[in-house]
């Protein structure tokens, strides 16, 4: 019986380590940036009469607090196996970014509520400031270095496959998209002057809603992969493809997944020839297995049940699965 070859080189123990080093370098260099951040936008705002910037300032404090809650459970992720848990830790990554999904919600909301409150005072016939023009180059500065960030962050995150990570990228992203808010509205308040500084907190409460909107996205997964949701339609179909085409295997059914963590599980039932001896079919199970840890990584979590392969049953397998679509 041939083995199947490997579509692509299998990741040994060795590697993993350094998966989890990766992780944690792109979190920690995020979180210098953030620190810098946080303090220029709060000081200039402050100093520079912005409420947009100083608002800003705290989103880029929650991507702050967002980066420790990443690093901590990077640790705990890549923590093996043990009696207690014998999937692993990587559910901590599907918490972690629940927590940096709400962390974006409460800054949208605070940053909403803010300009809310200007903007309030403003209708009252209370003057707003003119943003110094020092805001305004503090914001692009936050935009040009915040969208790097978010291309290195959302690369590293693809690579590893962390939601968790992808979700601290988007943090990133959100906290450009901000700036380029608050930019906005400074620079319409300086060059049209008082009587239109009300642009300033405007801009911060409009990238407020888009905040909390990447927020619900990113919280709505997470529960979701909590909940022990099944992997995509795509990526399903792409694993019975996989499994149909190694060799000897006659049919697939029940397959069933879901992720932990980065990692995905998967469970299916495959049909063989009846007559082959159990020596024979446990090299096919086997080889099933290789099949999709090749694919999916050496962590991919697998388990693969060997049926003889039965007409009558294939039928009834394929009128169940019709059934539930």
């Amino acid at each position: 019986m041939p083995d199947h070859v490997p579509s692509k080189p299998i990741e040994t123990s060795e590697t993993l380590p350094s998966l989890s080093k990766e992780g944690m370098r792109v979190t920690i260099i995020g979180m210098v940036t953030n620190i810098i951040l946080t303090i220029i936008k709060i000081i200039v705002g402050f100093f520079g009469h912005s409420a947009a910037l100083i608002a800003d300032g705290i989103h880029s404090l929650s991507d702050l607090l967002s980066d420790f809650v990443v690093i901590f459970s990077i640790r705990l992720s890549a923590l093996p196996q043990d009696e207690s848990h014998n999937y692993g830790h990587g559910k901590i990554e599907t918490l972690a970014s629940a927590v940096v999904g709400i962390m974006l919600v409460v800054a949208g909301a605070y940053i909403c509520y803010g300009g809310g409150i200007e903007i309030y005072h403003f209708i009252q016939n209370v003057p707003i400031e003119k943003p110094m023009t020092i805001t305004f180059l503090a914001a692009l500065f936050s935009i040009i270095v915040k969208e790097l960030l978010y291309q290195y962050t959302h690369r590293i995150a693809k690579k590893l496959d962390s939601d968790m990570i992808e979700a601290n990228a988007w943090h990133h992203r959100t906290d450009a998209f901000s700036s380029i808010g608050v930019a906005v509205g400074i620079g319409a308040a300086i060059l049209l002057g008082d009587k239109w500084a009300v642009l300033d907190p405007i801009m911060a409460v409009i990238l407020s809603l888009y905040i909390v909107y990447i927020g619900l996205k990113i919280l709505y997964k997470s529960i979701n992969d909590l909940m022990e949701a099944s992997l995509s339609p795509e990526i399903n179909a792409e694993i019975e493809s996989i499994i149909i085409s190694c060799d000897n295997v006659l049919n697939c059914h029940s397959l069933k997944t879901r992720k932990i963590g980065s990692h995905k599980a998967i469970e299916a039932h495959i049909m063989v020839d009846g007559d082959m001896k159990i020596k024979d079919a446990a090299g096919i199970q086997k080889n099933v297995e290789n099949c999709l840890k090749s694919k999916y990584g050496r962590s991919t979590h697998v388990i693969i049940k060997v049926e003889p392969f039965l007409p009558n049953k294939v039928v009834r397998e394929k009128h169940i699965i019709e059934e539930r679509l």
